[in-house]
């Protein structure tokens, strides 16, 4: 379910910031983050400053998601490279990790998020993600991008997406 509604959440964005025309030769993967991230962070914002204040997400502390990125780094053989928590209104992490590996970070992408940002549904947070959003993104040994997924939870301004540097690295279902 977790998966599906993720994958769901995903194809509205995908074809605008991860479709095609941002993997093409004409847009650079740093500055395509660099604009996926500006995107995000602004509706990240605009979502906790309108949407429904109310909703309450667990927001577990930056020492408590550095232990779960810790264990998925064991895992799923990745380097977290940055860990930097926003608060919009509670927390929002943006998580940058480094493998060589694309394609199994690709195939593992959801497993990853599931472990920092595990899903519990309750009466205050019926989104039930740990976190109001996140952005995640991944770098090859270089250090340059080759994905990325994000979201953000606080009704009704919910959204994501997700970029790749070519099509076999998108680690969701787009259109």
């Amino acid at each position: 379910m977790r998966q599906a509604l993720v994958a769901i959440s995903f194809i509205a964005v995908a074809t605008t910031i991860g479709g095609s025309a941002v993997a093409s030769t004409t847009v650079s993967p740093r500055a395509a983050i660099a604009q996926a991230k500006r995107d995000w962070r602004n509706e990240l914002f605009a979502s906790a400053k309108t949407g429904d204040r109310a909703t309450r997400f667990p927001s577990p502390s930056r020492h408590v998601l550095l232990q779960r990125l810790h264990r998925a780094e064991g895992r799923y053989h990745f380097n977290i490279v940055s860990v930097t928590m926003l608060r919009p209104l509670q927390l929002a992490p943006v998580i940058v990790i480094r493998s060589g590996d694309k394609r199994r970070i690709a195939g593992a992408t959801a497993a990853i998020i599931n472990a920092f940002d595990p899903r519990r549904v309750t009466r205050q947070n019926p989104s039930g993600f740990a976190y109001e959003g996140y952005f995640l993104e991944a770098r090859d040994l270089g250090g340059m991008p080759y994905l990325a997924t994000f979201n953000h939870w606080r009704a009704p301004h919910v959204g994501g997406g997700e970029w790749a540097a070519n099509e076999e690295l998108y680690p969701f279902p787009h259109g």
